[in-house]
């Protein structure tokens, strides 16, 4: 314990007793399940230290891989800055592909002959290939959906039955992944997942190649083991093959790369797969607040496939977690820039100074959610930094069919905008009738589509009231159009059709939504389009900016944390997703299910000190449900006997009737609008309507009349 002293001593570091037994273990298999907030970066390198000053290990012999180039840089600064740059240049922290290419490169040299080159985007090669194919044009999601499917086959080494199996809405994508296989050959290029592939086919082919690894690196370090694809895993037993000294540090409960092939299975097999393996735990929590971690505790226990851990803290109690249930979930934007705005002026009412100035990230599932945030917050000059920056929402068809919508009732001999949209008018409008509208108008295109000859007479009726319907949308502000254009004029069936496709509905959905909310502040097509243009612009520009509220998306927050986290956008077939839940309750698959169950627990131990879940029940007046992770962290406590429960006299009834005020502990002041018995429905500024038993509130002292 010597070396456990001389931390302290000399570079302050406290470590508990789980930390203890991490940094001591040295040699043979470990796997250091580590909970969000636990010092895990700390633990790592001091065990390096360690192993260097105590155990006599050379750094040359020490390889410890990170996910990413900026984890990479981070633990190494984080070394440095503790334990000075002794051993510059001789202890290595690498990215995992990092390491394939340097195996690639010795066998460049052992076979003298070139490798393919590294190919850094491979956008524009699919583009092509999609256009090749199907002679249209592809959207940059459709992009970027295909270039993450053919990643995800690559990382779990899928065979060729696999790959065929696999169904992407819209395009053959077998037939795509064969052509850009094809492509990359014929020009000689590797992608950064063939680097994977080729590393660990060379490292079990080549035994010298093999072997010079084995007595390079005796020592091998994981961090965030559970974001580990499957091959990398497969390379990394190949690397821990011959000397056995694995030191693997990662977290099942918060593995959220599913998608690009994150394999948290490695973790639950560990025993299997490494001889004489031990598990270590370190389960205090040092980020946040005894009540979130209480709640992210019990939250995450709901999955089952993961070791059993117990978070704690001995951090102060903390405020209670607050659940803000809006009476329309619109209402969210607007209740943020009020929140924000005030929290920014109680900081610069400090002082000018960035001390104390608290930190806020507002986290949702998906990346469209950050539009309407940015539409809202610039507007109110209330500063924001965005974490992901992938607009691709003003590039989907969902949003570019509803300005051709607009456009085409602006202008109705608009020939581009009518042949976007043509096919989704639902009223049976054929290719041939589109050349005849293209070879034949003089006026509009409805007018010159209904002198189509021989035109069936039910068709013709559809096109007149489509004409009709184009004609009325002109003089409709935006977000009443959209609702038009949804519900009057067909594109809701159209949405339904692309979901048979294999579309996701709730995406598209969640698109048209956006799309409303944007719209519910502009009076005119122009200035609706205006806005869209420039919040594209906004988007794509926005940096890092201090002092500035963040925007992320759950998975892109990972690895930060923030005095107060907002999730917003908690819809169930959104967060979790109408997949996840579909698997789960058909008992094929829960594990879709779990990842989303621990996509929340990572965004609700980002907070340090508060924790806002913002929810509601309808959605532009629509009914909506909320997710039930919501349900999950807010669990009904059990009832008991008490006064709280007993009937409430007519005198103590009369206080409460409909029109009195009262005021409730946690929704502050609202007013009673209907009552039946002790049971009442009351109205609050920024909660919407809440149905409360007057029994249990006034037993337990939750709210208290307001006094005439």
């Amino acid at each position: 314990m010597k070396y456990i002293k001389q931390l302290k001593k000399d570079h302050n570091i406290i470590l508990n007793k789980q930390q203890q037994q991490a940094v001591m273990t040295i040699d043979g298999a470990t796997l250091l399940l580590a909970v969000p907030g636990s010092g895990k970066t700390t633990v790592i390198i001091a065990r390096i230290e360690n192993m260097i000053k105590n155990f006599n290990i050379r750094p040359e012999e020490i390889l410890t891989l990170t996910f990413s180039v900026a984890a990479a840089k981070d633990m190494q600064n984080r070394y440095v800055d503790i334990f000075g740059n002794e051993f510059e240049g001789r202890l290595q922290f690498k990215t995992i592909h990092s390491f394939c290419y340097s195996v690639i490169k010795d066998y460049e040299q052992l076979e003298n002959r070139k490798a393919f080159k590294v190919l850094e985007n491979n956008g524009l090669i699919i583009k092509n290939i999609y256009l090749e194919l199907t002679q249209e044009y592809i959207g940059e999601d459709i992009i970027k959906e295909i270039a993450q499917k053919i990643g995800y086959c690559k990382n779990m080494m899928l065979g060729k039955e696999e790959i065929e199996k696999i169904t992407l809405p819209d395009c053959d994508f077998n037939e795509i992944f064969k052509g850009y296989e094809e492509y990359k050959r014929a020009n000689q290029l590797m992608d950064y997942d063939d680097m994977l592939n080729y590393a660990h086919i060379i490292l079990n082919k080549y035994k010298d190649i093999r072997n010079k690894y084995h007595n390079q690196y005796k020592y091998i370090n994981v961090d965030e083991a559970q974001d580990t694809s499957y091959i990398q895993h497969k390379i990394i037993e190949l690397l821990a093959q011959k000397n056995g000294n694995i030191f693997m540090v990662g977290d099942e409960d918060q593995s959220i790369y599913g998608f690009r092939a994150a394999f948290p299975k490695a973790l639950l097999n560990f025993k299997e797969t490494y001889n004489n393996a031990k598990v270590l735990l370190m389960e205090e929590n040092y980020r946040s607040t005894k009540k979130i971690v209480e709640a992210s505790n019990r939250f995450i226990k709901h999955n089952t496939d993961r070791y059993e851990k117990n978070m704690f803290c001995e951090n102060e109690e903390g405020i209670e977690i607050k659940q803000t249930h809006l009476k329309d979930l619109n209402q969210q934007y607007k209740y943020l820039a009020d929140l924000i705005g005030s929290s920014n002026s109680s900081s610069n009412s400090k002082g000018s100074g960035s001390v104390g100035v608290k930190s806020i990230a507002i986290l949702y599932r998906n990346n469209d959610s950050a539009v309407p945030i940015v539409d809202i917050l610039e507007h109110e000059n209330i500063p924001f930094s965005i974490r992901e920056n992938y607009p691709t929402f003003f590039s989907h068809f969902v949003t570019n069919d509803i300005l051709y919508f607009m456009r085409l009732a602006n202008d109705s001999s608009d020939i581009e905008a009518f042949e976007k949209i043509y096919y989704k008018l639902s009223c049976n409008i054929t290719k041939i009738m589109l050349e005849f509208v293209r070879m034949n108008m003089k006026d509009n295109v409805f007018d010159t589509l209904l002198k189509f000859p021989n035109m069936r007479g039910k068709t013709f009726e559809k096109i007149e009231k489509i004409k009709y319907d184009f004609e009325n949308l002109r003089y409709i502000k935006p977000l009443q159009g959209i609702e038009y254009i949804e519900d009057v004029m067909g594109y809701s069936k159209n949405l339904n059709n692309l979901a048979k496709k294999g579309y996701a509905k709730e995406n598209l959905v969640q698109k048209l939504n956006t799309l409303k909310s944007i719209a519910s502040n502009r009076d005119s097509f122009e200035d609706f389009s205006s806005r869209l243009i420039q919040l594209k612009e906004i988007i794509q520009n926005s940096g890092l900016k201090r002092n500035s509220v963040t925007l992320s998306t759950v998975h892109s927050s990972k690895g930060l944390e923030f005095d107060k986290v907002i999730l917003i956008d908690l819809i169930d077939d959104q967060f979790p997703t109408k997949e996840s839940i579909k698997q789960k309750e058909g008992l094929k698959n829960k594990a879709l299910f779990e990842e989303e169950t621990r996509l929340f627990y990572v965004g609700i131990t980002r907070a340090r000190s508060e924790l806002e879940i913002i929810s509601s029940s309808r959605l532009n007046n629509h009914p909506i449900k909320t997710s039930r992770f919501v349900r999950f962290l807010f669990p009904k406590p059990e009832v008991e006997i008490t006064k709280g429960n007993l009937p409430l006299s007519e005198s103590e009834l009369e206080d409460f009737i409909v029109g009195k005020k009262i005021i409730h502990k946690t929704f502050g002041e609202g007013l009673i609008v209907s009552a039946e018995g002790e049971l009442v429905d009351v109205e609050f500024l920024y909660h919407g309507t809440k149905k409360l038993s007057l029994a249990l509130c006034l037993g337990y002292g939750i709210i208290s009349k307001v006094e005439d």
